[in-house]
């Protein structure tokens, strides 16, 4: 007896598949943030800001960030607001 995957035989199916498994995996703050990104697009930019109080600014960031991992809705996600350089205590160690 043969045993065949859920998608055998359909074209398309393990593609459409990996989509979803992909938005399953995103992050909720990010799925929120392409939802935002969707109604600016439908509503415009008034309505938006209006909507969900978010800056004209942080819409136009979220689209780029968004444009330049082509269109993985993941690069949507909160990242740490941490100082890249933090700084470093300037007394002697021996102290």
């Amino acid at each position: 007896m043969q045993v065949h995957h859920a998608g055998y035989r359909i074209r398309g199916f393990y593609r459409i598949a990996a989509l979803g498994h992909l938005w399953a995996m995103t992050p909720k703050d990010a799925q929120r943030r392409l939802h935002i990104l969707r109604f600016w697009d439908t509503h415009g930019l008034e309505a938006t800001q209006d909507a969900f109080d978010v800056s004209r600014r942080t819409l136009y960031r979220w689209k780029q960030a968004l444009r330049e991992q082509g269109g993985n809705p993941a690069a949507l996600a909160a990242r740490s607001c941490a100082p890249k350089r933090r700084r470093t205590p300037k007394t002697d160690p021996r102290l």
